[in-house]
């Protein structure tokens, strides 16, 4: 059967049988200009003649006739097939054959609450609503369900829909949960693309149901939705769009929870900072949150007095963990419609000290002294421990247990020490460059910059230079907005007008000052008043590096001598301390892949995952690696490649759950290892902003043709009202007909007048 019919009419087996009736009155008018026999005689010739003159008259009446019978015969086939001029309001059940795939949305954001169910449950409700009436026309209907979060496996593929298929689908829907992830409907709709194929078997009509709260947040991307409908349309796929949610709810939601977690130490205040964001239309007041350590409850409060429309608000606390081991913190609002984002996990793990490896390139000097005093005056509040050493402890000891290195008025490098230096930075460490009188320009030009390529951000000049001193020039040092010169923030700040540079070297002339215009990564963070740059942040590989063209110490300023130095170091070692062994944090869904050094772990892994009902535990099995590996065990983060053959691979999936999963391993002396990973909500799914249908078509563009179903609506399931206005249409159209067709069959058939009697 033509495509063209099964768009258009409710009952298209009826077209083409009906279709041959038009033959009738054809057949008709030919006989009755055939039904008698022409004798032409003498006494009939002027009569003819006189016919003659009104043979076209007589011929357009009786073609007008004709028309009108067609007509009447056409008009009748149109209401008894029950015409659909728009068919995107076809209703989806025509006694054809037909396959209804229902994709239905199971994102973190249906699980937005409305009254005693929730914008998931409204999309089960339509799809037993969809299914019933589906079962009232057995035999034609095959029904399938995917949800998007698993599209490539549907829960119900190609299955007759039947009384015992509601049964059995009922039982389904009941313990089907939304996830809580963000996903998308671009993937969904290119699964169903293949999932319907192109087997003839499946039914000539195939409608797909895209059962979604329809997010604004979804709608960003026109070019890849709009190709993936697209592609759908061109199948003979029609598109029915169906709203779950008829109103935006207001929100407030936790999206970020973070800290100095680089530098957290047992027995020192940690700072912490949490993100609330206010996903509505007005002002939220009086934000409070609760905050809980290792499971217990804190008697503390964080308020946000007032949080703007559509603006986030961040507040900082301190908390300390008196043992050095692993800790979880927890921040939680009050309910809301969407309280799946009222809460924030963290994990973290706290060391007895943090280490930090100063080399004092003058041993002479007391430089070096100046760092340690600013670090560690007292370990119980900093909870850093600086060594200082000479440069010949980077060539001869392993550098991955400090959390930064320091080099000091350094002069060169041994050879042997720059690869370990670099790989240690790379692999995540921090690093401090501060100059002095004994550094050599030539060999940090050449061994050190590498055109742009080496530990040390910028070439520099032959000497240093002095900064001459000007009456009331002002502060000797611009600042750029950066997290180590927070001691400096504010606009009538003490420190900065006392702090002065008397000598500092120079970058090379030749190095453009512009960071824009040179394009390295490195960035210029603080000036000299003759805009000379003074100190700059780069990345080298996972580690961050902080250069400063001055000394540590006071020969060539005044920084030493007063109390900004000390929160100074202390912020410069926040920032470059490594914090690639800070506790992974991932977003629920995100799979927990595991690649293991068999010399080092058994194969046995366990796995202590969240449960609304208590922690459950889930034992995997890793199994030999077939390619090659870019994970390694978690032990210390770094990333490794190893052959397949010397690596054990397993792969957790079920980590929708928000929360805190255990890893657990077991080395080759049965000694075990735990390794923490926390799962949150992702902040995507706390925006309820609705798309309106007037979007969502503007997205798709005009070529596409698709349903969009209000929410509550449902008259388009059983389609009863449907083509309405066709109907009456074609009601009044054949009254017309009807009134014509008599007409003229009166005017041109004959009519015996009766002679009146002579009186």
């Amino acid at each position: 059967m033509p495509p063209w019919l099964l768009q258009h009419f409710l009952n298209p087996g009826f077209v083409m049988a009906g279709s041959a009736l038009v033959a009738a009155p054809i057949i008709i008018h030919l006989i009755n200009r055939l039904r008698f026999r022409r004798v032409r005689f003498a006494a009939m010739e002027f009569l003819l003649a006189s016919q003659q003159r009104n043979r076209r008259r007589v011929l357009l009446e009786q073609l007008l006739l004709l028309l009108l019978r067609i007509l009447l015969v056409l008009g009748l086939l149109l209401l008894i097939a029950r015409l659909i001029l728009d068919p995107s309001q076809l209703s989806v059940f025509r006694g054809a054959r037909t396959h209804h795939m229902v994709l239905l949305d199971d994102s973190g954001s249906m699980r937005d609450r409305i009254g005693d169910t929730t914008a998931f449950g409204e999309g089960v409700s339509v799809i037993k609503k969809l299914v019933a009436e589906g079962s009232r026309r057995p035999g034609t209907q095959i029904f399938s369900l995917v949800l998007l979060s698993n599209p490539e496996q549907p829960v119900f593929s190609q299955r007759d829909v039947s009384e015992s298929f509601v049964a059995e689908l009922d039982t389904k829907l009941e313990n089907l949960k939304p996830s809580h992830r963000a996903l998308s409907l671009v993937d969904g709709l290119t699964a169903a693309r293949t999932l319907f194929g192109d087997k003839e078997d499946v039914g000539a009509i195939k409608h797909l149901h895209v059962l979604s709260d329809f997010r604004q947040r979804d709608w960003q991307d026109q070019k890849a939705m709009s190709s993936a409908a697209e592609t759908l349309d061109a199948a003979g796929v029609t598109l029915n769009f169906v709203k779950t949610v008829e109103q935006r709810h207001a929100n407030l939601a936790v999206t970020d929870l973070s800290g100095d977690l680089q530098v957290a130490a047992a027995g020192v205040p940690v700072r912490l900072r949490v993100t609330v964001k206010n996903f509505s239309e007005q002002a939220a007041t009086e934000v409070r949150l609760s905050v809980h350590q290792d499971g217990q409850k804190l008697p503390m409060t964080l308020t946000f007095d007032k949080i703007e429309a559509g603006e986030s608000a961040e507040r900082e606390f301190d908390l300390v963990f008196e043992s050095p081991r692993k800790h979880d913190v927890r921040v939680s609002l009050e309910g809301d419609p969407l309280s799946e984002d009222n809460s924030r996990l963290l994990a973290l793990e706290t060391s007895a000290v943090h280490k930090v490896l100063i080399v004092d390139g003058d041993p002479s000097g007391d430089e070096g002294s100046y760092v340690v005093d600013a670090l560690a005056a007292d370990p119980r509040i900093t909870g850093f421990a600086p060594q200082i050493e000479t440069v010949d402890y980077l060539r001869r000891r392993p550098l991955d247990e400090f959390q930064a290195i320091y080099l000091l008025n350094v002069a060169d490098l041994p050879a042997d020490a720059i690869d370990p230096l670099e790989k240690y930075v790379a692999a995540g460490g921090g690093l401090a460059w501060f100059v002095g009188a004994s550094v050599k320009t030539a060999y940090y030009n050449e061994s050190l910059f590498k055109e742009g390529k080496g530990l040390f951000p910028v070439p520099l000049d032959t000497a240093p230079r002095d900064l001459p001193i000007v009456e009331d020039s002002g502060p000797d040092l611009v600042l750029a907005s950066h997290p180590i010169f927070r001691v400096f923030e504010g606009q009538e700040n003490p420190y900065l007008d006392v702090t002065r540079v008397a000598k500092f070297f120079p970058a090379a002339a030749s190095w453009p000052r512009d960071d824009q215009a040179r394009g390295d990564g490195v960035q210029t963070i603080a000036t000299l008043r003759n805009r000379q740059p003074l100190m700059f942040h780069h990345r080298f590989g996972k580690g961050n590096v902080i250069t400063c063209l001055t000394t540590c110490g006071p020969a060539w300023n005044n920084w030493a001598k007063y109390a900004s130095y000390v929160v100074l170091q202390l912020e410069l070692q926040k920032h470059i301390a490594r914090s690639d062994r800070q506790l992974e944090r991932r977003l629920a869904g995100e799979p927990i892949e595991l690649s293991l050094n068999p010399s080092e772990f058994t194969d046995l892994i366990d796995i202590v995952v969240p449960d609304p009902a208590g922690e459950r535990t889930i034992r995997l099995q890793a199994a030999p690696d077939t390619g090659t590996t870019h994970r390694t065990d978690g032990t210390n983060g770094t990333d490794a490649s190893q052959p397949s053959t010397l690596r054990l691979a397993a792969t957790f999936r079920d980590t929708d759950l928000p929360g805190l999963y255990r890893v657990r391993l077991l080395d080759l002396n049965q000694v075990p290892f735990e390794r923490w990973i926390t799962y949150n909500f992702p902040a995507d799914e706390s925006d309820l902003s609705l798309a309106t249908t007037e979007l969502i078509r503007k997205q798709l563009g005009e070529k596409i043709r698709v349903s969009i179903q209000e929410p509550g609506e449902f008259s388009w399931i059983a389609g009863r009202d449907i083509g309405s206005e066709v109907r009456d249409a074609l009601l009044l159209l054949l009254a017309v007909l009807l009134i014509a067709e008599q007409f003229m069959a009166y005017r041109l058939s004959y009519h015996h007048k009766p002679i009146p009697s002579a009186r």
